[in-house]
């Protein structure tokens, strides 16, 4: 159970073909400044909505999930999955419930421990509080000297690129790659490798920032009938 909530989980989460590069190098922007400019772009916002598409890579299998999330500061997430349908992620930025319909099964993290043990999910990239954390957890640079750079065909918007390296190998997300728009400074993909080689990737699309969100889309209502596993992601131990 605790392997197939953290396949999902893990899912949270990147790929494509990666253009040639492009026009003059230089290095106007340090990858601290852009670290500075992606959390004040983060503190500024109170509220999104955005469609999500994860991906992810394991032993030539791959497997891709979709759905819209929403964000509310500070700290609420839902992730509403209409493939597979059904399947949920909800925060009230205290607990996290992970719901699997078909195996009719609830997964409930303490995020305290959360925060204390480990490096975090990867959909915490576009939060204020896990990018905080995020960039504590792990050391991290630019992939390559041109920055901003076209990286993806058929997209023309240019992206800083960082790489990012877990400090203290605690399990999760041993190395990230997170691709920062360099006009909104807003996270647009992540893509993330654990210690097994397992890639998992994370785009956001369609992001809106005027939608009315309600506080009570973050309350999880648990059917009478789902198992529920207490903290499958971090233990306490």
């Amino acid at each position: 159970m605790k392997v197939r909530i953290g396949l999902v989980f893990v899912c949270l989460l990147v790929w494509f073909p990666i253009f040639p590069q492009t026009g003059p190098a230089h290095n106007w922007h340090s990858p601290s400044e852009v670290v500075k400019k992606i959390k004040k772009k983060f503190s500024e916002i109170n509220s999104y909505s955005a469609d999500f598409q994860i991906k992810s890579v394991e032993n030539k299998k791959e497997k891709t999930m979709r759905g819209k999330s929403l964000y509310k500061r500070p700290g609420k997430i839902r992730y509403n999955f209409n493939e597979p349908e059904g399947d949920e992620i909800v925060s009230d930025g205290k607990t996290l419930y992970i719901f699997i319909k078909r195996l009719g099964a609830v997964g409930k993290q303490d995020l305290s421990l959360d925060k204390k043990n480990s490096s975090g999910a990867l959909f915490t990239t576009n939060s204020a509080d896990g990018l905080s954390r995020l960039f504590r957890k792990y050391h991290y640079k630019f992939d390559a000297i041109e920055q901003p750079r076209i990286v993806f065909e058929k997209d023309p918007t240019k992206y800083f690129v960082l790489e990012l390296d877990q400090r203290e190998k605690i399990g999760g997300f041993e190395k990230m790659k997170l691709f920062v728009d360099s006009e909104s400074y807003l996270i647009k993909r992540a893509i993330a490798t654990d210690g097994r080689g397992k890639e998992t990737t994370i785009a956001f699309s369609n992001i809106n920032f005027e939608e009315e969100i309600q506080d009570g889309v973050f309350n999880f209502h648990m059917s009478g009938n789902a198992k529920i596993v207490n903290n499958p992601l971090v233990s306490e131990n």
